[in-house]
């Protein structure tokens, strides 16, 4: 994959099938990013055949960055799409402070965009770069209720995805389902402008 980009945003929408409740986030999203002129895609994940990663680490040594094992499913030009990005948006419903199951998928088949060697930062081991650039992150959760430790998962697990994927900038935000549309609005936007996307 050329490092070229494609598009400024991709925005993954996690919602679960027969569900639209990250619906309004993505929209408001996509409005947020029209007014800047930011060209995006938006991609909702349970319309896409994506299958699970087996853990077979191919995509490590024998054919670098791409899935041999699992094939004829959409997950490849996903990944190609998130690393040409500038920004990737994950949407998902707070799933016990995680990711839901259609955002875990794809996240699980992008260990190809990593090497398996590993270096140390911090005191820490992380893979290795495999490209010279990877996107910015910004992770929205919704929840039916505010559970301070839910949330705090969530905030540490895109702390420790971020340290992984070495994105310039990430942010994670959790609101409320009832939470006032117009608070919803100005808060995304808000972390639209944070993000600094190039138009």
């Amino acid at each position: 994959m050329k490092e070229v980009y494609i598009l400024s945003a991709i925005i993954l929408n996690g919602s679960l099938k027969g569900h639209d409740q990250m619906l309004f986030i993505q929209e408001t999203l996509e409005e947020e990013l029209k007014n800047i002129e930011i060209s995006f895609e938006s991609i909702i994940l349970h319309q896409q055949n994506i299958k699970h990663c087996l853990g077979c680490f191919r995509c490590w040594d024998t054919t670098p960055g791409i899935c041999s094992m699992v094939k004829d499913d959409d997950a490849e030009g996903i990944k190609e799409k998130i690393i040409k990005s500038e920004l990737v948006i994950f949407l998902t419903p707070l799933t016990f402070g995680g990711y839901s199951s259609e955002l875990k998928k794809i996240i699980e088949r992008m260990l190809g965009l990593l090497q398996p060697g590993f270096t140390r930062k911090s005191g820490e081991s992380h893979h290795l770069k495999r490209y010279e650039r990877y996107p910015s992150l910004l992770a929205v959760a919704t929840t039916e209720n505010l559970d301070e430790e839910e949330i705090q998962i969530f905030n540490t697990l895109i702390d420790r995805h971020s340290r992984n994927f070495y994105p310039p900038k990430y942010k994670a935000e959790v609101f409320l389902k009832k939470e006032e549309e117009g608070k919803v609005r100005d808060r995304l936007r808000e972390l639209v402008i944070d993000m600094e996307l190039k138009k």
